[in-house]
């Protein structure tokens, strides 16, 4: 018992002890299947494919517009939710999932504006200006998932 009390406080404080791997966005979806529909209409899904051939084998360019730059696998292409929310393999399992705070402990990364600067920054060849207020409504995912559970209210409605 002692060494289970030593190894959970051990991860409480360093982390996991080994490095998770990135399992791409269609594992994601078998479970959030809203946000992975909504981000296969996203440019963050096709952001390598609008590279040219030069561009998309630049270890520069490949660090914004794949999920994992050294990976090849075409599974983690794009901009994927591990880009935002940190390799998996550790916090998808339901179970983890469904416990905020061993999901957590497990890698799931909270994003906020310093997850989007790397990429979005103003040395970086984006198309338009990046502000993070305005994008993250584009990405926001209880934002949608709340948008579609309120039905609209016409004009004039009480």
């Amino acid at each position: 018992m002692r060494r289970l009390v030593i190894a959970l406080g051990t991860l409480l404080v360093a982390g996991p002890a080994v490095a998770a791997d990135f399992i791409g966005a269609e594992q994601c979806g078998t479970c959030h299947e809203k946000e992975y529909a909504d981000w296969k209409k996203s440019g963050h899904a096709t952001a390598l494919a609008h590279l040219t051939k030069r561009q998309a084998d630049d270890a520069a360019c490949r660090g914004c517009h794949t999920t994992a730059p050294e990976s090849r696998d075409p599974r983690l292409a794009g901009v994927q939710c591990e880009s935002c929310h940190g390799a998996g393999s550790l916090y998808a399992p339901d179970n983890v999932m469904r416990d905020e705070r061993l999901s957590k402990l497990l890698g799931l990364e909270k994003v906020d504006e310093q997850t989007c600067r790397p990429c979005h920054a103003q040395d970086t060849p984006n198309v338009a200006s990046f502000v993070y207020a305005e994008a993250v409504k584009l990405v926001n995912h209880s934002r949608l998932r709340s948008a579609e559970a309120e039905p609209e209210v016409e004009a004039g409605s009480p």
